[in-house]
Protein backbone atom coordinates (compact mmCIF):
# COMPACT_ATOMS: atom_id res chain seq x y z
CA UNK A 1 0.00 0.00 0.00
CA UNK A 2 1.39 3.41 -1.02
CA UNK A 3 0.59 6.35 1.20
CA UNK A 4 1.56 9.95 0.65
CA UNK A 5 1.58 12.74 3.11
CA UNK A 6 1.13 16.09 1.47
CA UNK A 7 2.43 18.25 4.26
CA UNK A 8 3.92 17.52 7.62
CA UNK A 9 4.45 20.53 9.81
CA UNK A 10 7.04 19.70 12.43
CA UNK A 11 7.80 22.72 14.53
CA UNK A 12 10.82 21.94 16.64
CA UNK A 13 12.56 23.92 19.36
CA UNK A 14 14.93 25.62 16.91
CA UNK A 15 12.03 26.75 14.73
CA UNK A 16 10.26 28.08 17.82
CA UNK A 17 13.40 29.95 18.87
CA UNK A 18 13.81 31.53 15.41
CA UNK A 19 10.12 32.52 15.36
CA UNK A 20 10.51 34.05 18.80
CA UNK A 21 13.53 36.09 17.69
CA UNK A 22 11.67 37.28 14.62
CA UNK A 23 8.60 38.20 16.65
CA UNK A 24 10.72 40.21 19.10
CA UNK A 25 11.53 42.64 16.26
CA UNK A 26 7.86 43.15 15.42
CA UNK A 27 7.30 45.95 17.92
CA UNK A 28 4.69 48.08 16.14
CA UNK A 29 1.12 47.60 15.05
CA UNK A 30 -0.01 48.93 11.68
CA UNK A 31 -3.22 50.10 13.35
CA UNK A 32 -1.13 52.62 15.30
CA UNK A 33 -1.20 54.66 12.07
CA UNK A 34 -4.98 54.88 12.44
CA UNK A 35 -4.56 56.25 15.95
CA UNK A 36 -1.95 58.78 14.75
CA UNK A 37 -4.29 59.65 11.88
CA UNK A 38 -1.73 58.57 9.29
CA UNK A 39 -4.49 56.49 7.69
CA UNK A 40 -8.18 57.21 7.72
CA UNK A 41 -9.56 53.67 7.35
CA UNK A 42 -8.59 50.00 7.55
CA UNK A 43 -8.83 49.84 3.75
CA UNK A 44 -6.33 52.69 3.35
CA UNK A 45 -4.09 51.06 5.95
CA UNK A 46 -4.25 47.75 4.13
CA UNK A 47 -3.19 49.43 0.88
CA UNK A 48 -0.25 51.13 2.62
CA UNK A 49 0.87 47.78 4.08
CA UNK A 50 0.55 46.19 0.64
CA UNK A 51 2.75 48.87 -0.92
CA UNK A 52 5.29 48.50 1.90
CA UNK A 53 5.47 44.73 1.31
CA UNK A 54 5.98 45.41 -2.40
CA UNK A 55 8.98 47.60 -1.54
CA UNK A 56 10.41 44.79 0.57
CA UNK A 57 9.80 42.22 -2.16
CA UNK A 58 11.49 44.44 -4.73
CA UNK A 59 14.55 44.84 -2.51
CA UNK A 60 14.56 41.16 -1.38
CA UNK A 61 13.89 42.04 2.25
CA UNK A 62 12.33 39.03 4.04
CA UNK A 63 8.66 39.73 4.73
CA UNK A 64 8.44 37.27 7.63
CA UNK A 65 11.04 39.33 9.52
CA UNK A 66 9.08 42.55 9.11
CA UNK A 67 5.34 41.81 8.71
CA UNK A 68 3.01 39.44 10.52
CA UNK A 69 -0.75 39.31 10.14
CA UNK A 70 -2.53 39.24 13.48
CA UNK A 71 -6.13 39.56 14.60
CA UNK A 72 -7.08 41.89 17.41
CA UNK A 73 -10.24 42.78 19.25
CA UNK A 74 -11.28 46.40 18.76
CA UNK A 75 -14.48 47.54 20.46
CA UNK A 76 -15.65 43.93 20.72
CA UNK A 77 -15.01 43.23 17.03
CA UNK A 78 -12.18 41.07 15.65
CA UNK A 79 -10.18 42.97 13.04
CA UNK A 80 -7.09 42.18 11.01
CA UNK A 81 -3.94 44.04 11.93
CA UNK A 82 -0.24 43.61 11.29
CA UNK A 83 2.70 43.45 13.67
CA UNK A 84 5.55 45.31 12.05
CA UNK A 85 9.23 45.92 12.52
CA UNK A 86 10.19 49.58 12.90
CA UNK A 87 11.36 49.59 9.29
CA UNK A 88 8.08 48.09 8.07
CA UNK A 89 6.12 50.61 10.14
CA UNK A 90 7.98 53.53 8.55
CA UNK A 91 7.60 52.03 5.07
CA UNK A 92 3.87 51.64 5.70
CA UNK A 93 3.58 55.23 6.90
CA UNK A 94 5.58 56.50 3.93
CA UNK A 95 3.30 54.57 1.57
CA UNK A 96 0.07 55.94 3.00
CA UNK A 97 -1.86 58.81 1.39
CA UNK A 98 0.57 61.72 0.94
CA UNK A 99 -2.34 64.18 1.11
CA UNK A 100 -2.53 63.31 4.80
CA UNK A 101 -0.64 65.89 6.92
CA UNK A 102 0.99 63.22 9.15
CA UNK A 103 2.25 61.27 6.13
CA UNK A 104 3.39 64.38 4.25
CA UNK A 105 5.32 65.61 7.29
CA UNK A 106 6.99 62.21 7.72
CA UNK A 107 7.97 62.14 4.04
CA UNK A 108 9.40 65.66 4.25
CA UNK A 109 11.34 64.83 7.44
CA UNK A 110 12.80 61.69 5.83
CA UNK A 111 13.95 63.60 2.74
CA UNK A 112 15.39 66.42 4.86
CA UNK A 113 17.25 63.88 7.00
CA UNK A 114 18.66 62.16 3.91
CA UNK A 115 19.82 65.47 2.43
CA UNK A 116 21.54 66.51 5.68
CA UNK A 117 23.39 63.20 5.95
CA UNK A 118 24.48 63.19 2.28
Amino acid sequence: MLMTIDHINIHGPIDSFVDSLTDSNLTCYASDLLEQQGCQSLKELSEAVKRATEVCNCMHVPLQENFKVVFRSVNGEVVQDWRLSRMAYLLTALNADSRNAFVAQLQLEMVSHMLRSA
